[in-house]
């Protein structure tokens, strides 16, 4: 009986997990995107409630003209960055991914440069040995251009390379959202107490505890991650501009996606296990094939140099953030772009660490939590007089 109730309740747990999982994935696939400019507005609601508190406190406005101003000077800042800085970085971004669709939908003539360094590297070593390996190399290349270098086919890059580019066709669906997004702001941040208060009301007493509670943790935990994992990122893209803008300086670098280059490396760097060698060591790796020796040395010691200060500051900025462990964040960010898009790297991995702090702050029982919080609460302090009896029992 005891293991009929058993199986009934594994039964009703997973139906009521595949219901969730399977709102969760309707939602993502067909209304995120419907309800993203509310989902925007919401957030940004949230997020300006302390300054607009702080500047109807301090001047004479009511609650509603506050938010407006605020908003709207959030609103300017952001014009005024994306107007210096968002139109270079686009054109620039444009440009490298078009360079690399076009590098690898043709790579033979690089395979032949390749070969040739290959071929001249083995000069050096012993004639035997040397005769040995290009024998093998040359079936290697051989076999690359027999198979049309399907090995090297990346040829699938442009496919969403250009899906992206041309969402400049349905400009104006795109403009109609972001007024959308713009207008909604300004009524949810001036409206913020009035729609919270009312989602309050229909809640009970215990409901809303809980309601509180993991609205807090969740922002608490994600916000220090995403600042910590902002921190490091911004510090990689400094040390790419300055390390990029020396080889620029005494002309090893000559490429003009300067810019573009040290965001996609920044970017990478902060996806588990991948990190800036990913990029660096295999770009390296092919300029000393490719006879630019100085650039590839330059690439070794920019990223031996990123490497050294990352591992040295990493533990002291994320140290204290809650995170998932980096195997299941890749795991999740690859499951997340299949189901979702590109929408999904990031999703899939936000919607897994709150589903985690839920669980560790006890709204959510889905695991047991962490064995020292299960030791601490079931364990009571021993006393000072069980302490000194301890003591002597150990003399």
């Amino acid at each position: 009986m005891l293991e009929l109730e058993k199986r009934r309740r594994l039964l009703i747990n997973f139906a009521y997990f595949a219901v969730i999982g399977g709102l969760y994935y309707a939602f993502m696939r067909w209304a995120f995107w419907l309800f993203l400019p509310f989902i925007f507005s919401g957030l940004v609601a949230m997020a300006m409630q302390t300054p607009v508190k702080f500047l109807a406190s301090k001047t004479k406005l009511k609650h509603s003209s506050a938010s407006a101003l605020s908003v709207g000077l959030m609103f300017f800042l952001i014009l005024i960055v994306f107007g210096l800085v968002g139109f270079r970085l686009i054109k620039q971004m444009r440009g490298l991914f078009e360079s690399l669709v076009g590098f690898f939908s043709d790579p033979s003539a690089y395979v032949d440069k390749i070969e040739a360094a290959v071929y001249d590297f083995l000069l050096y070593l012993p004639t035997a040995l040397g005769s040995t390996l290009k024998d093998y190399l040359k079936d290697f290349f051989d076999n690359l251009r027999n198979n049309d270098f399907k090995f090297l086919d990346f040829s699938f890059l442009s496919g969403p390379l250009g899906g992206v580019w041309s969402t400049a066709k349905a400009l104006p669906e795109f403009v109609i959202a972001v007024i959308i997004s713009i207008v909604s702001c300004f009524f949810m941040t001036a409206d913020y107490e009035t729609i919270t208060g009312f989602i309050k009301r229909r809640l009970g007493p215990q409901k809303l505890a809980s309601v509180v509670t993991a609205k807090k943790s969740a922002i608490s935990a994600v916000g220090k991650m995403v600042k910590a994992y902002a921190i490091l990122m911004f510090i990689t893209f400094g040390e790419m501009i300055v390390g990029l803008g020396i080889l620029r300086l005494v002309g090893l670098y000559k490429s003009e996606y300067l810019l573009a280059t040290a965001v996609l490396v920044a970017v990478v760097d902060i996806v588990p296990v991948l990190g800036t060698g990913t990029v660096l060591l295999p770009w390296a790796a092919f300029s000393f094939l490719t006879d630019k020796t100085g650039l590839g040395i330059g690439l070794l010691v920019m990223y031996i140099i990123i490497y050294v200060i990352r591992q040295g500051i990493e533990p002291k900025i994320v140290a204290g953030t809650l995170g998932l462990p980096p195997i299941l964040t890749l795991v999740s960010m690859y499951i997340g772009a299949k189901l979702f898009g590109f929408i999904g790297l990031f999703a899939l991995p936000i919607t897994l660490i709150v589903v985690k702090i839920l669980n560790d702050e006890g709204i959510l029982k889905l695991w047991p939590a962490p064995y020292t919080e299960r030791v601490s609460a079931t364990e009571p302090t021993p006393s000072a007089d069980e302490l000194s009896l301890d003591k002597k029992l150990e003399k």
